[in-house]
């Protein structure tokens, strides 16, 4: 019982996040601007800066051009009103696993969408890999106003 219910949660771990294989496709620059509502952040260190300013912490979402999962996330997920409500509690900012610059400034990762919680220093508290439906991740973003 307890093996299918791990192979189950697995599988469903594997195909809820976009790999790393290279596009056939010419990759597109992620949009940096304000999508779906949500007030990203144009880069890394403008985030950073802002979060140490603000004394907020930073939700790094990496992302790629075309990844169905990552535009899920932002449509249903992070566009929900209830999430974008606790979400002014960060400082947001969006990075192209495809754009080395902004991959290399984050920990180590193969998947997509990923979503890295830091602190200005840069350290990470955590990570969530692939997509999570709003109730999901506001119960996720309530255990993080614990810490």
């Amino acid at each position: 019982m307890w093996l299918k219910c791990g192979i189950i949660i697995s599988t469903l771990l594997i195909f809820s996040a976009c790999s790393d294989e290279k596009q056939t496709v010419e990759t597109v620059k992620v949009e940096k601007k304000e999508s779906h509502g949500i007030p990203w952040e144009r880069d890394l260190p403008t985030a950073f800066k802002k979060a140490k300013k603000e004394n907020k912490m930073l939700m790094v979402m990496a992302v790629s051009v075309g990844c169905k999962w990552c535009d899920k996330m932002k449509e249903k997920t992070l566009s929900n009103p209830a999430v974008a409500k606790k979400l002014k509690n960060y400082i947001l900012v969006q990075a192209d696993r495809e754009t080395p610059n902004e991959r290399n400034q984050l920990p180590k990762f193969k998947h997509v969408p990923i979503i890295f919680f830091m602190k200005p220093n840069k350290e990470v508290i955590d990570n969530l890999r692939g997509y999570f439906a709003p109730d999901d991740f506001l119960e996720y973003l309530s255990e993080m106003d614990d810490l």
